[in-house]
């Protein structure tokens, strides 16, 4: 039974780890260009900031936070944690 359990989990596995592998690549090369956007937009938000529209300003900021690497690609990169983490929990149990 344990056998069938093993050989069952085992592409399972492999698919989870595939997946954390290229969804990585995927984090790290988006957080490049988000990053080069990030400027753009805070720069373009400063401007409309200085040019005394506070709202758009501040909303501007917010959105250039949102797309630094400590925004969104760090949402993305905890949750592929939590998939490696499955994936670990998955094979320790079956594995041993």
């Amino acid at each position: 039974m344990k056998i069938l359990l093993k050989i069952l989990c085992a592409p399972m596995i492999a698919v989870l780890s595939v997946f954390v592998w290229l969804a990585s690549k995927l984090v790290q090369i988006s957080a490049v260009v988000m990053n080069f956007i990030a400027i753009a937009v805070g720069l373009g938000a400063l401007c409309i900031l200085f040019d005394g529209k506070t709202a758009q300003g501040i909303c501007g900021l917010i959105a250039a936070f949102l797309l630094t690497p400590f925004g969104l690609p760090m949402i993305s990169i905890i949750l592929l944690g939590q998939v490696q983490k499955f994936r670990y929990w998955i094979q320790d149990s079956v594995y041993g």
